[in-house]
């Protein structure tokens, strides 16, 4: 792998996810704690574990309602899983991100025939999930990103992205920059989520994941970008000195891939497709 170019992040990796080949890396396997990058995993295991019941619905409970950013939950809504998923990756939901964890927890238990806490059970599922995508330094304690020791490395958050940034059931969540919700429940709503990944939009991306601790001035970003090739480029920032530098260092990432690896340049007549509101 090549040296990336200048960035602000203080850990890098680069992946072609299609050909497994590490393009940059720079201290790509000292452990961070990777916040609400969490939520890839937690996302991962849903699609994994019900992908085939996006329509089944929640009630939201009252101990759903975690600090921090939120996808507007409130208790009694009626959502749809797939909504969950929305507000865990397009604006990071810790609340959408529990709830997936205790309809999903609870259904692993039932299959294992079995009494317990349906989060911890969903925990336990993901750290299964990040094992079986080849990692080792990877573990977490919530389904959300808040527990210090939800840790990982760049070169194993890309490892993870090279499939989850392909998988076809998630990939929708990223397409659109804004999605209309229609909450059932005592106060039914229509709700419009705007994505809070500032990359989304811009031309060939196809999936992103921030992971910020404003207070601590900690900024992670993991993205998908699909080069003109049309292969799928896994790119991992991790600790960038602030919100707008993770920006930054990506678009920087981006702009020398294919003058380095002439191999992603366009093939004649390509146009890069972006995402964009949905309705």
């Amino acid at each position: 792998p090549l040296v990336p170019p200048k960035v602000t992040a203080a850990s890098v990796f680069v992946l072609n996810a299609d050909t497994g080949q590490t393009l940059y890396a720079k201290n790509a396997d000292k452990s961070y704690h990777i916040l609400s990058l969490t939520k890839l995993v937690t996302g991962y295991v849903l699609v994994q574990r019900r992908g085939g019941q996006p329509a089944d619905t929640v009630r939201i409970e009252q101990a759903h309602l975690r600090p921090g950013s939120t996808a507007g939950l409130r208790k009694d809504d009626v959502r749809t899983l797939q909504d969950l998923l929305y507000g865990a990756m397009l604006v990071s939901g810790n609340d959408a991100s529990v709830a997936i964890a205790d309809h999903v927890g609870a259904a692993l238990l039932a299959e294992d025939g079995k009494q317990g806490d349906p989060i911890k059970r969903f925990v336990q599922e993901m750290g299964t999930a990040a094992k079986s995508l080849g990692t080792k330094q990877t573990k977490f304690a919530d389904p959300y990103g808040l527990a210090p020791s939800n840790v990982s490395t760049a070169r194993e958050i890309g490892r993870m992205g090279g499939t989850i940034f392909r998988d076809a059931r998630l990939l929708p969540a990223w397409q659109c920059t804004e999605r209309r919700l229609k909450i059932g429940g005592p106060k039914p709503r229509t709700v419009t989520l705007k994505s809070t990944i500032e990359i989304l939009g811009e031309p060939g991306i196809v999936a992103g994941k921030t992971g910020s601790h404003a207070g601590k001035s900690v900024y992670n970003l993991a993205t998908g970008w699909r080069a003109p090739n049309g292969q799928t480029i896994v790119i991992v920032v991790l600790a960038s000195t602030s919100n707008a530098a993770r920006y930054k260092d990506t678009r920087a990432i981006i702009a020398a891939l294919p003058q380095d690896f002439p191999e992603l340049a366009a093939p004649a007549g390509y146009t890069a497709s972006a995402a964009r509101p949905c309705p």
